[in-house]
């Protein structure tokens, strides 16, 4: 594998925690999965929940400490990105369960997703980017496989976009 470090985001909701599962078993590679209680390990998410989430005096300070701290960060040598739509993220937020989500707003969920296809476009993320309307990578092995091939491909910076059969 020519990546040492892949990151897995999305939405709340979008599926990955289960890819990241599936792909260390396929890959054999050690899982690094995020704890809600400290920051992630795409240490641009907090910048992007941050600008969600602040009034606008809040986040342009936030921003200037990001800007510093940033400079030590390792960054991931590509990202995935799994979209899918607020619906879509609604039925797997219900399905998991956890109760301190399931009051979570449609437009709260879609100022995320507008907010990481941002970031990624605006930053030319090496990026996979997966269409995961129709998502099974549980029970769908050729899902999974998708992935799997976009990582084995040689993909330059910039956004590469895959929608799952």
């Amino acid at each position: 594998m020519k990546y040492h470090f892949i990151a897995i985001e999305g939405s709340i909701g979008a599926g990955k925690t289960t890819l990241a599962h599936l792909l260390s078993k396929k890959l054999n590679a050690r899982l690094i999965l995020e704890q809600f209680a400290i920051s992630d390990y795409v240490f641009s998410k907090c910048l992007l929940f941050a600008k969600v989430n602040l009034p606008d005096d809040e986040f342009r300070l936030y921003q200037k400490l990001f800007d510093i701290f940033q400079q030590q960060i390792i960054f991931p040598d590509i990202l995935i990105y799994l979209h899918s739509p607020v619906q879509k993220l609604q039925q797997n937020i219900k399905k998991r369960n956890r109760e301190y989500e399931q009051n979570i707003p449609d437009e709260y969920l879609f100022n995320i997703q507008e907010t990481y296809t941002s970031y990624i476009k605006h930053h030319n993320i090496k990026t996979i980017f997966i269409d995961a309307s129709n998502a099974d990578f549980l029970d769908n092995e050729k899902h999974l496989q998708v992935v799997l091939d976009a990582l084995k491909s040689d993909l330059d910076e910039g956004q590469h976009f895959f929608t799952l059969p």
